[in-house]
């Protein structure tokens, strides 16, 4: 490779970054036991999100605060397992999409999770990523209008007629 196209493929590259650096990006937490997932999905999200990764249940529940937009979660992991993570992180922040992301595929597991649980995703670790991205972006995107939504609710309620005496 020619030194022209080197520095134009790192230009390139560091132009992938995001386009205001100011603006603050949605966070997308992911909680996978498995270092490689992690990076992986660390890799594909980092342009558009901020992503923040946790190798246990347990740590990624502690994180979790309003700001966070979405929850990738694996089911299967030591400890505290992912069902267990999505009950509790629900419980605490009600209305944070979680997507789980299994390398253990189950027609039923996944009926039940979406169905039940209310998952919003369920996606295979060697299945498709491109619809596991189509699906992050409108979990976000969910999130945000639930979010404004929400806010919008709570300003309604703080106007209050003038009085009328």
């Amino acid at each position: 490779m020619t030194s022209a196209k080197f520095t134009r493929r790192f230009r390139e590259a560091s132009d992938e970054g995001p386009e205001e650096p100011n603006k603050e990006r949605p966070i997308v937490v992911v909680i996978d036991d498995d270092p490689r997932m992690r990076s992986a999905l660390a890799f594909t999200l980092r342009r558009d999100y901020d992503v923040r990764l946790f190798a246990t249940a347990q740590e990624g529940i502690a994180a979790m605060s309003e700001m966070v937009s979405l929850v990738i979660l694996d089911i299967r992991m030591p400890g505290i397992d992912g069902l267990t993570a999505y009950l509790k992180i629900k419980a605490l922040f009600p209305k944070v999409p979680i997507i789980f992301y299994t390398a253990f595929q189950d027609i039923l597991e996944k009926q039940d999770l979406l169905s039940t649980h209310k998952a919003f995703g369920y996606f295979d670790k060697n299945g498709d990523v491109s619809g596991l991205m189509a699906a992050v972006e409108k979990a976000v995107q969910h999130h945000s209008l639930v979010s404004s939504m929400a806010s919008a609710q709570k300003l309604v309620r703080g106007i209050r007629p003038p009085d009328a005496s």
